[in-house]
C-alpha cells in the first residue's frame, strides 16, 4: 500500500527545511516513543535502520556463539557472516505451525553468548506470545546473555509491546524499523529499546547523526495515522484469504497463513530446483527445507496483482492448469 499519505504530506511540508541541519525531528520522535510505550526516552536510540543497529550491538557484545530460530533469513544469516558468529539453531517445525518450544529455545541458550529472536519471525510470520518472551528473557537474565529481540514485522501482528519489561532487565533489547510496515525503507530509520545502561554503552557508536532529517517526520506522522494501519492490516487479512482460497486443494501442497504478513507454502515435490522454477516465471523467491524434508516457500503479502502473479506461478508448478483470476 505505500507509505501512510500523511507520511507523505509531512515530507513535502518538511522539504522546505531540508538545509537546515537539526535533532528537533529525533528529540520529537523518542518523546513521542518513550510516552507511547510508558518508558524513559534514555532507554530508546535510534540509528539508519534496524540491521545497522543490529551489527552495532553485536560489534559491542562480541559473542562467538548465538541462538536463533530456524529457519534464518538471509539478511539474519549476512549479518552473522559480517560477524563470523557460529549460528546455533531451534527448529521451527511445519506440524507445530511453526511455533517455538519455549523449553528447546532456553535449553539451547546455555553456551552461546547472544540469542536473537524474530517476533514475528521473518520467515514463517510466526509470533510469539508476551508471557513466552518473558520466560525467555528471564532466562537469558539469570544466563547473563543478550537477548536481540527483532521487531521488524511487529506491525503487521499488533503485539503487546514489552518495552517496559526489556528496559528494566539485564542485558536484553528490542530492535524496530520504519522499513517494513510503515514503508519508509528509503528513509533508513530505525531504533532499539534497552536497559538505560546498555543504551549508553552503544550510543558513541551508533552516531544518530547520520540519519536525514525528513525521517522523524514521516515516522511520527505514520506512527500517528491509525486509519492507515486499520487499511493495512484489512488488505492484509483479504489477501491472505484470497491466497490460501486459491491454493487450496492444490495435491502435494499445504499453506500455512501466520498471524502476520507471510505466509508458506510447503509440500512443493515438484521435479527440479523450486527456486530455480520460480526465477524462470519472473518471480525472485527464498525457500528452506523444512524439518519434514519438504521444500517450504515463505511469501510476505505483497499488491494483489503481485499476489494473483503468485497463485498463478505455484499452480503453473504443480501442473494445475485451471486459470487462476485475480
Amino acid at each position: 500500500m505505500g507509505p501512510s499519505n500523511k507520511a507523505r504530506n509531512i515530507i513535502r511540508t518538511r522539504l522546505r527545511q531540508i538545509s537546515a541541519i537539526n535533532a528537533d525531528g529525533l528529540d520529537r520522535l523518542k518523546n513521542y516513543i518513550a510516552k507511547k510505550e510508558g518508558i524513559d526516552d534514555a532507554c530508546i536510540l535510534f540509528g539508519c535502520g534496524s540491521t545497522v543497529i543490529l551489527n552495532t550491538i553485536l560489534d559491542h557484545i562480541t559473542p562467538k556463539r548465538i541462538l536463533i530460530p530456524y529457519p534464518v533469513s538471509k539478511r539474519h544469516r549476512s549479518v552473522f557472516l559480517k560477524h563470523s558468529l557460529e549460528c546455533v539453531t531451534v527448529p521451527l517445525k511445519a506440524e507445530e505451525n511453526y511455533d517455538i518450544t519455549i523449553k528447546d529455545f532456553c535449553d539451547a541458550m546455555y553456551g552461546c553468548g547472544a540469542a536473537l529472536l524474530p517476533n514475528p519471525h521473518d520467515v514463517t510470520g510466526t509470533v510469539i506470545s508476551d508471557g513466552d518472551i518473558t520466560k525467555i528473557a528471564d532466562n537469558a537474565d539469570e544466563l547473563g546473555i543478550s537477548l536481540l529481540i527483532d521487531e521488524a514485522y511487529s506491525g503487521y501482528a499488533s503485539l503487546p509491546s514489552l518495552a517496559v519489561r526489556v528496559s528494566n532487565s539485564k542485558g536484553a533489547a528490542i530492535l524496530r524499523t520504519f522499513s517494513t510496515f510503515h514503508a519508509l525503507g528509503g528513509l533508513r530509520l530505525g531504533y532499539v529499546i534497552g536497559p538505560p545502561d546498555f543504551i549508553n554503552q552503544i550510543r558513541a557508536k551508533l552516531d544518530p547523526s547520520w540519519i536525514n532529517t525528513l525521517a522523524p517526520w514521516a515516522a511520527i506522522a505514520s506512527m500517528k495515522d491509525k486509519g492507515y494501519q486499520r487499511r493495512t492490516l484489512l488488505f492484509l487479512e483479504g489477501e491472505k484469504a484470497y491466497i490460501q482460497d486459491k491454493l487450496s486443494g492444490t495435491k502435494d501442497m499445504k499453506c500455512s497463513v501466520s498471524p502476520s504478513n507471510i505466509l508458506v507454502v510447503r509440500h512443493l515435490k515438484g521435479p527440479g530446483d523450486v527456486q530455480k522454477r520460480f526465477e524462470r516465471n519472473k518471480v525472485h523467491m527464498n525457500t528452506f527445507v523444512g524439518e519434514d524434508g519438504n521444500i517450504c516457500i515463505p511469501f510476505p503479502i505483497q499488491n494483489h496483482r503481485l499476489n494473483a502473479y503468485f497463485v498463478k506461478v505455484v499452480k503453473k508448478m504443480m501442473g494445475v492448469q485451471k486459470h487462476v483470476s485475480g
